[in-house]
């Protein structure tokens, strides 16, 4: 057998380019040009390549192909033009006019060259003109601001927010960095006019989002400190302290390489190393977190920052050693030092809110899950242990409660730590005993602490046997203030709610909890009552809340539920947990762990071991009803308004909690209107990103619940419903339960219906390949929700294109699915066939190669009951026949010939009857079947 040469590979590759088999053809090429010889022939042969490369839409291949042919030949005008295209295509519009513009010189009579050259120089035109728009209305702007002699406040706010506005944009982000710089920037925000400042950190965060150059410039030009100085500054606005906080965020965000721009080809690329820069912001923020001078916004905002970005994000990006350096330079003493000073102390050098304890108590918490190893969680101990000994050491009052206020601190964030601390001698004692102090300030130190420290069955059994008495006194003292007895009460909640769920096991007598939660909703419902009161009759409500009698007492009480709602609409965010616990409890959405099966049951009743009851309201039907309730009563409002904030308070916990609420407020279908009212879809996106695993999916499921009914533009503006493309692909995981599968699929159905856009979406996302994968589930409705989704996917070019890829089992998957059980299933696997061949010629001459039954399926749903289903399988037929004789042949020989024969007599529909007359008429004219008088 001889080797083929040069110009017979040429010829093959020719012959597969005409036949539109781009990918035959280019390696014919390939083969070719690596045994060509001479000049001519390897210059055709690049053009050919380049050639190839356009079709396949590979532009940097056709540009590189068309740029090894002009090496050859530098006066070749069909490589030159096919460089233009390839430029043109990849907007490098400079270079491609230059390219055009020879075209024109050396052929100055082709019309092609001349009018690509025009559109070209109208493209540039425009491009041009924005450019200079943007750089005039920027410098425009710079110079409103710095003209000392213009003494227009007004005009200078409006200048600074034009700035703001053009930042959002990259083009105009890239055009205020480049014209005005950070130099400029960092005048502004220096600036005596409030408003000014405010819009000059809200233009830098636009510069500097997602841009890791720009960021590092803004950083090191404009510094750390002025940033913190917008933070924290006493004359300064909460919008300039969360604008400030921002502006670190992206820029953290940015340095630690989330840039949000593409980097082709730089995959391999060393990256900088920015630890010094981080390093400096973190000793910035460790300063400012002690700084007197700082206000309670700032002070709160600097914890926040440091609770998100110290400690590692991801666990498998192994030890950080941020974390042992923050610890190192005293951080960990700092926000001890800081939640010492409970907000209740008026002795606090420090100003501080009421989220101030909670946010440290969750920095703490993040910091002490990110130590690696038990050598660092040793050294932290001994730190926390020194600094809390210390504190009791002094043996005064005040040093006392500041003790009491770090361990309280501790219960809330880092446990075992805590737990650590409770096992100092004395402190349990010492908490018991200072819970009957005169001084009311000491004694709401110390039952805070009892409250903290009866989490775990060791500690509460101290605290049953030694205070309860104690705090039941206190309640019911004439003589103790609101903020005494409401705490007391509390202690006495969570003790007698230590059972849990199980109704088999009470801490206290029959009837104590109704008791005890009709006091507590005394002090939530009394709006003469400060909000610090009411705040803590709802924290005594969450532990009560896990009785079912306590449920239904407070489902019942609308007045109360009104009472518990209006506190979620507050700035003090520290209502968050014993709300949302409140809600968690009463719609039975906590972790319930695996269903224990009845014979496991059996043998452990065998075995005298406790089996937890269940109270009878607690069944589903119960459930249901107090969640009508719930929602009737405002609760989703009251969702969003708590998940809606970016405070350290809002853990990932916590956000699972919020997210298995909203699930189950939006689980009936007529609750759903109302949810999007509420702007619940807004709140629930972010949190399938980030958070827990099974929060993700929480949160995911209600989007997909809201989709499914709703009309996701209204649910999700703007390009929300493009985000929530992703956000279904976190219920398409293996691990997910068939019912979150299934209502994703459905939800995706409805966004693929949307248009090319989302459907777009979904294939670069890579979803398609996880629906795909459920089109053979055992479960029936999910096969079937999957077909659907590819069956609206087939309208788009991109999903049609991977269809005809080699290699693939698509359309095999898609003719299989003709002979399911299920005949939704059958329609929708038919109209995405009939979608397909309607649209690509191609696909029509691969169905026959792909299953050799392919005739068989057709037939099958040709001569199906349904009319519709029939329709789209004649339409196969016909698509199929117009495009591929190799295929018409097959039919023509198959029972398929006398169906469309009987449907053109005696159609069952007349569209039917019109789809079967064209087949046998397309038939006719290619000569298969003689046509009949």
């Amino acid at each position: 057998m001889t080797t083929k040469g040069p110009s017979e590979l040429k010829e093959l590759g020719n012959s597969h380019f005409k036949s539109e088999e781009y990918k035959l053809a280019l390696q014919m090429y390939k083969d070719a040009l690596s045994r060509a010889e001479k000049k001519l022939e390897k210059l055709a042969l690049h053009k050919n390549m380049a050639a190839c490369h356009l079709k396949m839409k590979d532009f940097k291949s056709a540009l590189s192909e068309s740029t090894n042919a002009l090496n050859l030949d530098a006066s070749d005008t069909k490589a030159l033009y096919r460089r233009v295209q390839a430029l043109e295509n990849l907007g490098q519009l400079n270079a491609a006019y230059v390219d055009a513009r020879r075209l024109v010189q050396m052929e100055p009579k082709n019309k092609i060259f001349s009018q690509v050259c025009g559109n070209l120089r109208d493209m540039m035109e425009v491009k041009m003109f924005a450019e200079r728009s943007t750089e005039n209305r920027v410098n425009q702007m710079f110079k409103i601001l710095f003209d000392s002699s213009l003494e227009d406040a007004d005009k200078k706010r409006k200048a600074a927010e034009n700035l703001v506005f053009l930042s959002r944009d990259e083009a105009g982000a890239e055009r205020i960095f480049r014209e005005g710089g950070p130099a400029a920037l960092s005048d502004l925000v220096d600036s005596k006019s409030m408003d000014v400042k405010l819009a000059a950190m809200r233009t830098v965060l636009g510069i500097c989002s997602g841009h890791q150059a720009r960021s590092l410039v803004i950083l090191r030009e404009i510094g750390v400190e002025k940033f913190c100085d917008g933070m924290g500054r006493l004359d300064g606005t909460s919008d300039l302290s969360t604008a400030s906080m921002q502006v670190l965020q992206a820029i953290i965000d940015a340095l630690q390489g989330e840039d949000k721009r593409e980097h082709r080809g730089q995959e391999n690329a060393v990256r900088a190393d920015f630890t010094k820069d981080l390093l400096g912001i973190m000793i910035a923020l460790q300063k400012m977190l002690i700084n007197i001078e700082v206000s309670a916004d700032g002070r709160d905002n600097c914890i926040s920052l440091i609770a998100k970005n110290i400690p590692r994000r991801e666990m498998s990006r192994g030890t950080d050693v941020r974390t042992n350096k923050f610890v190192e330079i005293g951080g960990v003493t700092a926000l001890l030092n800081v939640a010492s000073y409970g907000h209740h102390l008026k002795i606090s050098p420090f100003r501080m809110t009421e989220n101030t304890r909670l946010n440290c108590s969750v920095a703490l918490s993040k910091l002490y899950d990110d130590l690696g190893g038990d050598k660092a969680r040793e050294s932290w101990n001994e730190t926390v242990m020194k600094y809390v000994s210390g504190l009791f050491g002094e043996g005064n009052m005040t040093a006392n409660m500041r003790a009491l206020s770090v361990v309280t601190c501790l219960l809330q964030g880092p446990f075992d730590c805590g737990y650590k601390v409770l096992g100092i001698k004395g402190v349990m004692e010492t908490m018991v005993a200072m819970s009957g102090a005169d001084e009311e300030p000491a004694q709401i130190a110390a039952i805070e602490a009892v409250i903290s420290s009866s989490s775990k069955k060791n500690r509460a059994l101290f605290v049953i046997e030694n205070g309860v008495t104690l705090l039941k006194e206190l309640y019911k003292s004439a003589g103790a203030s609101d903020a005494v007895k409401v705490r007391a009460l509390v202690g006495l909640c969570k003790l007698g709610s230590s059972h849990g769920t199980d109704v088999s096991m009470k801490s206290f007598a029959d009837g104590s909890t109704e008791k005890l939660a009709r006091q507590c909703k005394k002090f939530l419902t009394n709006s003469s009552k400060n909000f610090d009161v009411r705040k803590w009759a709802a924290e005594g409500l969450s532990y009560l809340t896990l009785d079912a009698d306590v449920k239904e007492l407070l489902c019942d009480d609308s007045a109360a539920l009104e009472s518990l709602f209006d506190l979620s609409l507050t700035k003090d965010k520290t209502v968050t947990y014993g709300v949302v616990t409140c809600l968690v409890n009463i719609t039975n959405t906590y972790d319930k762990g695996e269903e224990v099966s009845p014979e496991m049951i059996e043998l452990a009743k065998y075995a005298k071991h406790h089996i937890p009851e269940e109270h009878e309201k607690d069944k589903r039907k119960f459930v249901v009803a107090r969640v009508k309730k719930l929602v009737n009563a405002g609760m989703l409002p009251a969702l969003v308004s708590l998940a809606n904030t970016d405070v350290a308070i809002l853990t990932d916990t916590l956000k699972e909690m919020i997210c298995r609420v909203f699930l189950a407020g939006v689980e009936n279908e007529e609750h759903r209107g109302k949810a999007v009212a509420a702007g619940t879809g807004k709140v629930l996106l972010p949190f399938t990103k980030e958070g827990t695993v099974n929060g993700k999916r929480f949160a995911a499921h209600a989007i997909a619940k809201l989709l499914i009914t709703q009309n996701p533009v209204m649910a999700f503006p703007g390009q929300r419903s493009l985000e929530c493309v992703k956000a279904m692909k976190v219920l398409l995981h293996p691990e997910c339960s068939a019912l979150q599968n299934f209502e994703a699929l459905m939800a995706l159905t409805n966004l693929a219906a949307m248009d090319d856009t989302h459907r777009r979406r979904m294939i670069h996302a890579k979803l398609i390949y996880d629906i795909e994968s459920h089109m053979f589930e055992e479960h029936e409705m999910i096969r079937r929700a999957a077909t659907e989704v590819v069956c609206n996917m087939c309208i788009n070019s991109e999903y049609q294109d991977l269809v005809c890829q080699d290699g693939n089992d698509r359309l095999k998957m898609l003719l299989l699915l003709l002979a399911e059980e299920d005949e939704k299933t059958r329609f929708a696997a038919a109209s995405a066939l009939a979608i397909l061949t309607s649209n690509n010629a191609d696909i029509c001459k691969k169905i026959r190669t792909r299953t050799e039954s392919w005739i068989e399926k057709i037939s099958m749903t040709c001569v199906c009951d349904n009319t519709m289903l029939a329709l789209r399988g004649v339409v196969c037929v016909r698509n199929i026949v117009a495009n591929c004789k190799l295929s018409a042949e097959a039919i023509v020989g198959s029972d398929i010939l006398e169906i469309l024969m009987a449907y053109s007599k005696v159609g069952k529909d007349e569209k039917l009857k019109t789809v079967a007359t064209e087949a046998l008429k397309i038939l006719a004219d290619d000569n298969f079947i003689q046509p009949t008088s």
